[in-house]
């Protein structure tokens, strides 16, 4: 009981200060006008709103981390259901059914999900490998069908890595359209629409403008396929064959879609060829 009575005589200022405070209070409201009791309501109110927005800020301040996360992992979620982050599990081919011929190619359309073109040595990689029927040493065409892109390397379930046309160690038999004239097609690592046909005879007529397509020599490509066009050609003092530049119909730099092209009867062909070759 002492205690109480010597806080309340250490805080009298206090009390006597809240006490007066209630008696004007309740005298203002009993006797002021009602307008007068409206601009007072109005202020305080105005007071007490600002309070509240201020509270309301500090508070949406620091539930402001909370709702980011909230937001990026609803985005995330979002992201994880577009086509682009998803694997497609439907593969495109291409058979040919005929009477007469049997099929021998078969076309596989993929994805490009990574792809160079300033190294001296270039790889290609697509969404589509041993599941889909892929195998290394495969022919690759631009997904138009006209110009070359590459050839299989290594494989994995669902990917394959391609050797590019801008690669140093490519080789690619390719002829001359007009007269079946032959030679290797390489990369000398310069320009990158551009390739290098070597090892074409020296009485084999070239011109500019000529067209080149695949020789059909090798179990990559069929006959046929387009490559480029003749951009200029020479004999080097003592050689007995042409080297031409070729202007590519494929800008490898920028191709979204490819066809990996496999041949059927590979495993038979090269069976017999080896046979021949360790007689």
């Amino acid at each position: 009981m002492q205690k109480l009575f010597l806080y309340l005589v250490r805080f009298n200022g206090v009390f006597i200060f809240l006490i007066l405070e209630v008696i004007a209070l309740s005298l203002y409201f009993t006797r002021n006008t009602t307008t007068e009791k409206s601009a007072f309501l109005s202020s305080a109110n105005g007071v007490v709103g600002g309070l509240f927005e201020y509270s309301n800020r500090v508070y949406s301040y620091w539930s402001l981390a909370s709702t980011n996360k909230e937001l990026a992992e609803e985005n995330a979620r979002l992201r994880m259901s577009l086509p682009g982050a998803q694997y497609k599990q439907l593969v495109t081919t291409i058979k040919v059914q005929d009477t007469t011929y049997a099929q021998q190619f078969k076309y596989t359309a993929a994805l490009i999900v990574n792809n160079s073109t300033n190294n001296p040595n270039n790889f290609i990689t697509i969404n589509r490998g041993k599941k889909h029927g892929l195998l290394a040493s495969s022919g690759v065409v631009s997904g138009t069908g006209e110009g070359i892109v590459g050839i299989t390397r290594k494989v994995s379930p669902h990917y394959s890595v391609v050797m590019s046309v801008l690669n140093r160690a490519i080789r690619v038999s390719a002829k001359i359209k007009r007269n079946n004239y032959f030679g290797v097609l390489t990369w000398d690592g310069k320009r990158t629409d551009q390739m290098v046909l070597e090892s074409v005879p020296k009485h084999a007529e070239i011109n500019k403008g000529d067209t080149i397509v695949t020789s059909g020599f090798s179990t990559m490509f069929p006959e046929g396929i387009l490559i480029g066009t003749v951009d200029s050609t020479f004999i080097e003092s003592g050689s007995n064959f042409h080297t031409a530049y070729i202007n590519l119909f494929a800008d490898v730099g920028n191709l979204q879609y490819v066809y990996v092209i496999n041949d059927l009867m590979r495993d038979e062909r090269k069976k017999l060829e080896e046979a021949v070759a360790n007689e």
